[in-house]
């Protein structure tokens, strides 16, 4: 195969936990779209297939594939159905480093860690021992076709390769849930690999379990990781050859899959590769945007658009009413002078970059938008009346802001266009269903993800060789990531955040934090039998359960260890609507729920 590359492809996937032991579905490849099955299955995906038989939520395994990439051509994907190819060898290593990491706080650590900054656990102390709080099965090998089916290959702490000294695992005896694996891995019937990671499972050695905050939690674990995942293309010459290697996220479930974050995780990066490794220089270079007539112009459908439609969905898993979050596209797409006031109007109420603090718009009278809670809410202090943060509420990013300015001033384009054949189209599809912001700490990954050291390439992380000693417990972002560092910030474990980050009011104003991952109101479907769903009037706490009825009016568990014990019961929100005509209700739901109530 001459004067070609290989790309193992998305460069980021995203597996999600689940406690099904078995099923499992893939994550979806498109924004906005729901799992699909394994082995190609095309049946539409459907409420019931959240679950098992028994009632337990299914893992999302992330689905990674070979591209060939020749000058000329367009990109070819290699399997074992290739005429050229006798072997496919994937080697994947994953690893949770929470608790050996930096305590999180907010935005500090995003500019390096102060020598004093504390960790996580700190009376553990020295490098051995704080190594040994990594939860590290060491690399894990597959090859062929549906290997693993029978018998997955586990990252199991009684698996560990005896040649890996650097494993470890948390005690045994954990409450109220034992870690003994990270996940799986799996290869589809054409040699694909499927990443699946661990059961959703958290514990602690304390009995009964505490949890005191939403973030940093000594002697806690839980079973979210990241890693590396590299392949080898086996000719049937003889000949190797490495594939550009590729990460993998083992994040909480998203449990409104088919409703995008405003900044999703795609935005995010490719904000960081547009700014600052030269992804897209008819967009940004030498330090300018490229603006006015002669500039950039961004098309509509694919560059402004979506920010209006996910705008739109957040009425459907938060208590916002959906009369202000409906758009007349059709006029917002005139790039003539009748237009013009609208969309100025729309850039104006529009949270751009160095406005994170500003609550009012340029409009008088009206909030600014969107009314999501920003990076460093939490850490807040009062003093003297005002707020000391940096970034009280979440902004666009720089580019997104960037074409909106752009199409405010009519300099955009209404052509159709047709995403590219390519590996980046599989990426950002995988990457736009991530939450790009607030990053306190996230869902996914953090703030990690504009930081343009972590990058090989726009949107392929650098990773630094690991060897059998095992894992550093941080990092050094210049010199590459090992497994477990775009996670180590995160939540721990990752239900307290995810219960406590619901709402917040600041400032007097209501606020959200990220209601398209983890809904905060959601709509019942109609009883069987009587016909449609519900009118869009009325609604129900998403976390609304027996007992629960003060808190938050029931936005969240009181005891954030509830979540522990409750997140797989949760419901999902799925579109049982018409085509244009879109009716998110809530499925799937295993917990008893108290008596509906208007909001």
């Amino acid at each position: 195969m001459p004067d070609a590359h290989f790309e193992i492809v998305p460069a980021i996937g995203i597996a999600r936990v689940g406690n099904a032991p078995e099923s499992f579905y893939i994550g979806p490849e498109q924004a906005g779209a729901l799992p699909v099955f394994p082995d190609d299955e095309t049946r539409p995906f459907g409420a019931g297939d959240f679950r098992d038989a028994e009632g337990r939520l299914k893992r999302q395994a992330a689905r990674f594939r070979i591209l060939r990439y020749e000058a000329g051509k367009a990109p070819e994907e290699i399997t074992l159905g290739h005429p050229d190819i006798a072997e496919i060898r994937w080697r994947v290593h994953l690893a949770n480093k929470k608790a050996a990491w930096h305590c999180f706080q907010c935005l500090k650590g995003q500019a390096g860690y102060a020598p004093n900054h504390p960790f996580r656990n700190p009376k553990i102390e020295g490098n051995a021992a704080r190594r040994a709080l990594i939860i590290d099965a060491g690399p894990r090998s597959i090859a062929g076709r549906n290997a693993g089916r029978s018998e997955p290959v586990e990252f199991s702490r009684g698996t560990i390769p005896s040649s890996y000294r650097g494993g470890s695992f948390p005690p045994a005896a954990l409450h109220p849930q034992a870690i003994d694996t990270l996940g799986a891995l799996q290869t589809d019937q054409q040699g694909r690999l499927l990443v699946l990671g661990g059961f959703g499972h958290s514990g602690t050695l304390d009995d009964p379990p505490r949890l005191a905050e939403y973030a940093n939690n000594d002697g806690w674990w839980d079973d979210t990781s990241d890693g590396s995942v590299r392949a080898e293309l086996v000719l049937k010459n003889g000949e190797t050859i490495a594939a550009k290697a590729a990460s993998v996220i083992v994040a909480p479930p998203a449990y409104a899959p088919q409703i995008c974050n405003l900044v999703t995780l795609y935005d995010t990066m490719f904000d960081t590769a547009a700014r600052h490794l030269g992804l897209r220089p008819d967009i940004y270079a030498n330090g300018s945007w490229r603006s006015g007539a002669d500039g950039y112009r961004p098309n509509f459908d694919r560059d402004v658009k979506p920010i209006f439609e996910r705008t739109s969905g957040y009425a459907w898993v938060s208590p916002i009413p959906r009369g202000p979050h409906r758009f007349d596209y059709a006029k917002l797409a005139d790039p003539g002078p009748s237009g013009r006031e609208d969309r100025q109007f729309f850039l104006s109420i529009m949270r751009g970059p160095g406005e994170q603090n500003i609550a009012e718009s340029h409009v008088p009278g009206v909030s600014m938008m969107p009314l999501l809670i920003g990076d460093d809410a939490i850490g807040a202090e009062e003093e003297s009346g005002a707020l000391k943060t940096t970034s009280r509420y979440l902004a666009l990013t720089d580019t997104q802001y960037f074409f909106l300015q752009q199409w405010a001033a009519g300099h955009f384009d209404t052509n159709t266009l047709a995403e590219p054949d390519s590996g980046l189209a599989i990426t950002k599809g995988v990457l736009e269903n991530c939450v790009g912001g607030a990053f306190s700490p996230g869902i996914e990954t953090g703030w990690i993800a504009r930081d343009p050291q972590i990058f090989a390439e726009p949107f392929r992380i650098k990773q630094r060789p690991v060897t059998d000693e095992g894992l550093s417990p941080v990092h050094d972002a210049a010199s590459g990531l090992e497994p477990g560092d775009l996670t180590g910030r995160m939540a721990l474990p990752w239900q307290a955040d995810f219960n406590e980050c619901a709402a917040q009011n600041i400032l007097g104003r209501a606020m959200w934090w990220w209601p398209a991952q983890r809904p905060i109101t959601v709509f019942l479907p109609a009883p069987a039998g009587k016909g449609k769903a519900k009118p869009a009037g009325q609604r129900v706490p998403w976390i609304g359960t027996d007992g629960d009825h003060d808190a938050r009016k029931n936005f969240v568990f009181p005891s954030h260890v509830e979540m522990v014990e409750n997140w797989d019961k949760l419901g999902f929100v799925l579109d049982q609507g018409e085509a244009g005509a879109p009716k998110f209700v809530e499925v799937a739901r295993t917990l008893p729920r108290s008596k509906p109530e208007v909001t």
